[in-house]
């Protein structure tokens, strides 16, 4: 793998300062032409849950320099699984997939930087609600 970005610049901050940070800015910038998701204008039980799991993960970030990243992308999903069949289907049968997968929980207590989710946390031997 290239480990030098242009301009002999460290791949890790090249990635960072010129793909990330910008992208992280228009997707915020974007995220505002949709409409802000709420009970009120959602017609869709999974958009419902949605729009509940979007609450709880931003109670738990905190990290100043990606909160309104995670808000962009929250509306943005949530506004594109609520009005686009077409996505709303494909996201159904990934999560369908995941729940019917080996997919590995995250280690006990993760995220441990920037999440405010009381501990204990994570670990386990299924991401299955009830376990295996």
């Amino acid at each position: 793998m290239l480990n030098k970005a242009p301009d002999n610049m460290d791949l890790r901050q090249y990635v960072v300062e010129k793909i990330k940070a910008p992208l992280r800015k228009a997707m915020v910038t974007l995220a505002k032409r949709y409409p802000e998701p709420t009970l009120e204008n959602l017609v869709h039980p999974n958009s419902f849950i949605l729009l509940a799991l979007s609450e709880k993960f931003l109670e738990y970030e905190d990290n100043p320099s990606r909160i309104d990243m995670f808000r962009a992308i929250w509306r943005m999903f949530i506004a594109e699984y609520e009005h686009d069949s077409y996505y709303r289907h494909r996201i159904d049968w990934l999560v369908e997939e995941i729940a019917n997968s080996d997919w590995k929980p995250r280690p006990l207590n993760h995220p441990d930087h920037c999440w405010k989710e009381p501990q204990p946390c994570g670990g386990g031997e299924s991401i299955i609600k009830g376990g295996l």
